[in-house]
């Protein structure tokens, strides 16, 4: 019998712990990024988290298995109709389980449900599993741009898909 993953809704600074350390764990080794990601990334969830995220109108989604924390996800309001989904990371003993898409359509469901127009995300082009899912689920590239990040090389990518 494969793994089974539950999800559920988040929030509490656990939660965002958790999501950074997943996001850690599974960027910085596998994409080769400096151990400033998950840096950056744990500042940022700080920011949000300090001007009151999440709102009504957002959320964090936790992904667990055998009461583990496996991957998560984030909706954001950026304004202006517009959404953001972020941080969406799985352990690789999450994947081929059909969780990213769960929780992709947990955002989405979601951003619906709260009457936004249109989700954003960013992304890199190294990312061919999640990029295809994000294509699978009605994202389109909006731009791309060549640059250096977390000391790396890479196509910075803006998806975006109209609900």
């Amino acid at each position: 019998m494969g793994i089974v993953v539950h999800i559920r809704t988040g929030g509490s600074s656990g939660d965002v712990n958790e999501l950074v350390r997943v996001n850690g764990e599974v960027f910085e080794p596998e994409y080769a990024l400096s151990p400033s990601f998950a840096g950056d990334m744990a500042v940022q969830l700080a920011e949000l988290r300090r001007s009151g995220w999440p709102g009504e109108r957002e959320g964090l989604w936790i992904a667990e298995a055998e009461g583990q924390v496996v991957g998560g996800v984030t909706l954001r309001d950026l304004g202006g109709g517009l959404a953001r989904l972020g941080h969406l990371a799985l352990q690789p003993e999450a994947r081929g389980t059909g969780t990213g898409r769960r929780l992709v359509e947990n955002v989405l469901d979601a951003a619906r449900a709260a009457g936004y127009e249109r989700v954003e995300l960013m992304t890199f082009s190294a990312l061919t599993e999640a990029r295809e899912l994000y294509r699978s689920a009605g994202f389109e590239m909006t731009s791309s741009d060549h640059t250096v990040r977390w000391g790396r090389e890479m196509d910075w990518e803006r998806w975006e898909l109209a609900l």
